[in-house]
Order: structure tokens, then sequence, then C-alpha cells
């Protein structure tokens, strides 16, 4: 039996009541006049015209799903006002979801995306408006990813209280705005959010790859010379430039041979290549990445001008746009031939929001030796952004 519509308390003097959201998870099934807390959660959005959020966590899809609600439902003033990462770090695949959302709302003058600075904030509150009143809360314990249920939390069970009793509306609308004062807490991008980097899973079981532990790689930090380069990432200013445009990391948009996406020419300049100490013309070593990757690499091509992972072209550029992806500013393309609009192209204005323009390779104190017995050099590729020694790290 499919559940009876919700009922806003907009008319004075209508049937006023509290009641359960659930999840509808086996063996826990909704029963005959239960909802759950998605459906009266769409409901409610598609009959009020203002929305105020304050939960502990969000996921970086439930955050894609609230835009999309916001704007099919004509909603003209929104707040989410987010909790614990302030103080734990927040994933930053996440966190550039959230202020993408934030530039938008803001852009658009409907609204922000707020921290929570003076304390971890854990509740879960919700609260709808209608013509400047409030006619719907919820309270429980349902974060925004509800609102999205995915892999991570579609076994999650949850329970949350409704209430369309002006009175409590007016109690949990009271801690929210109290919540949004600057004493508690800021928008997102007025303040320094630490994040979590996540792992570059486009390395994830790719054949030449070695994942390395924390330790390893701290092993290798404290083996490194002097004898470092740094190699400028050539890229377009934005997504209308055309200069760089199929060239570089971005070299599967250039005519010609079809490439695939992950596929990059790190091309380095004769400036830095003629610099005493730089890698010699393919003789292999092997790369140590600062996120912790072990593969081999050398230098190639006519003047020795390319930069390469060894076995597979389209390791370099699983660990360099794996980097970008894990951190949800750039989706791979399947196609990169019908990406008519460029969405897979890098550009500056992405490795600014990343933190990072350029791949440094260093070299260490320490070899290895490949399979055939054959000494190699261990160098260091570092990419991970320049905040990193100050943020929390997976």
């Amino acid at each position: 039996m499919k559940n009876p519509p919700i009922h806003l308390t907009f008319i004075k003097g209508a049937n006023i009541k509290m009641r359960l959201l659930y999840s509808n998870i086996l063996p826990l099934r909704l029963e005959e006049g239960q909802q759950s807390f998605i459906e009266y959660f769409n409901e409610a959005a598609a009959s009020c015209d203002c929305l105020d959020i304050a939960v502990g966590y969000v996921s970086k899809a439930s955050l894609v799903e609230l835009q999309k609600i916001v704007e099919d439902c004509g909603i003209s003033h929104v707040c989410l006002n987010i909790g614990m990462y302030y103080l734990e770090g927040m994933p930053e695949g996440t966190y550039h979801a959230a202020v993408l959302l934030n530039e938008s709302w803001k852009r658009a003058g409907v609204g922000e995306v707020r921290i929570v600075k003076a304390f971890k904030y854990h509740g879960k509150l919700y609260t709808f408006y209608k013509n400047g009143c409030p006619v719907a809360g919820i309270v429980g314990s349902n974060n925004l990813g509800a609102i999205k249920l995915e892999a991570t939390n579609l076994r999650q069970y949850e329970i949350s209280t409704v209430t369309e009793i002006p009175e409590e509306i007016e109690e949990i609308s009271k801690i929210i705005s109290k919540l949004k004062e600057p004493t508690c807490s800021t928008n997102i991008q007025e303040i320094k959010v630490p994040l979590v980097r996540e792992i570059n899973s486009a390395l994830v079981d790719q054949e030449f790859v070695t994942k390395i532990t924390s330790d390893e790689v701290a092993a290798y930090r404290r083996n490194v010379t002097d004898l470092s380069f740094e190699i400028p990432l050539k890229v377009p200013v934005n997504h209308e430039d055309p200069m760089m445009r199929g060239s570089n990391i971005n070299v599967c948009y250039a005519s010609g041979r079809k490439r695939v996406w992950w596929e990059i020419e790190m091309v380095v300049s004769k400036e830095i290549r003629d610099l005493p100490g730089y890698p010699e013309h393919q003789v292999p070593f092997m790369a140590v990445t600062d996120d912790g990757w072990k593969f081999k690499a050398w230098t190639c091509g006519q003047n020795n001008k390319n930069l390469y992972s060894k076995d597979d072209l389209k390791i370099m550029g699983r660990w360099v746009k794996g980097r970008l992806v894990a951190s949800g500013l750039v989706d791979p393309v399947n196609q990169v031939e019908a990406d008519s609009a460029f969405k897979g192209l890098i550009t500056e204005e992405i490795l600014e929001k990343y933190g990072r323009k350029s791949i440094t390779l260093t070299k260490t104190e320490m070899k290895t030796v490949d399979e055939d017995g054959t000494e190699m050099e261990v160098w260091m590729l570092s990419f991970l952004p320049n905040t990193d020694a100050e943020e929390v790290t997976s």
C-alpha cells in the first residue's frame, strides 16, 4: 500500500502532530502508515520556499542532490550548516563539492554553506518555511547523506522525528538560527577547514604500481637530497581558453590519435632538463609518490623532453589526474571524443582550487633493484597541495 502524502500545517487549526520518520531496510521495512525520511524530506522541500539545515556530516552525493532539490523546487533561500569537520577534518572531495555549492548559491543569491567552528556540532536539524513562517521541523539521527542513499549508507538504519507543531518547529528554528551566528559558524570559504586526503583510487589494482605505507613514504622523505626539479603543469587558464587545450596533461583532447582520458604527456622545458643532475635519457628509476604509490619512470622522447611512467603511459596520468578526481574537482571521462563541453579538461582554475600547479621531482639517497637485478635510483614525485603539512591526511 502506498504511504499517504504528508500534510504540512499551513492552515491555522489544521490537524497537528509529531511522528517518526524511518529508514526502509530489511528486515525493518516500512509498515502501513509509516513514512521514510527521504520521502518526507522531498515532499516537504517541494512544498516550502525556504530551508534551513544543520547537520554533523554530509556526503558529496547529498550536496549534489540538495542543489538539484533547491533548483527543482524553486526554493528562494537555503542555508546548510555543517558541524563536525572543522575539528575533525573534512574529506577533500566533500569539501570541494561544498565549496562549489556555496559558490553556486551565493552567485544566485539564494543562500550559503557554513561550517560550525566553536565546537563539534553533532545534531541533525531541518526546518522548512513557507511565506516566512516555519511549517515543519525534523530532528533525529539523519545526516544530509540520507537524502541520497549510496553504498556507504544504504544499509544504515536511522530514525528521526518530524513535527508540525508550531511551538516545536519554532524551537528547532531558533537553535539553527543560533548556529548561524558568527560566534558559532562561518561561511565555508571564509575559514580554513583541515582536509582529509582521500586515496587515489585510480591507481588501485593497476599493473606495474605498488601501494606503500605512510611509514615507507616518511622513510623516503628522510632520505631526499637537495637535487630537486619543479615541473609546472601547462594547462589552459579556464574551459574557454583554447591555449594548451590538447597538450601535456590534456593531450587526450588533441586531434589525431585517440587517447584515453588517463593518458598524459609530461613535457619538461629545456631550462629544467638542462639543469645538472636531471635524470638521464631512458634510464629507468623508481618513482615514489608523496601519497604512497611506487612505479617505474624515466625521461625520454626527443631531446629528453618527456617525463613518463615507464611500463604504462597511463600510470602517470592516473597519479596526476587521479589526485584531482579524488579531490572532487573533476570526473573521469570515458569517451573523450564525446566530451564536446571539455568537462574533463584540467585548467588553472582547477589546479588553483586543488592547491598545486606543479610536480616536484626530488632525488633520494636510496637505491632499489629491478626484477632483473639492475640497480635503480629512487626519486620522489610530489603533487599533494602545498598546504598539506598543516592538514589532516588519511
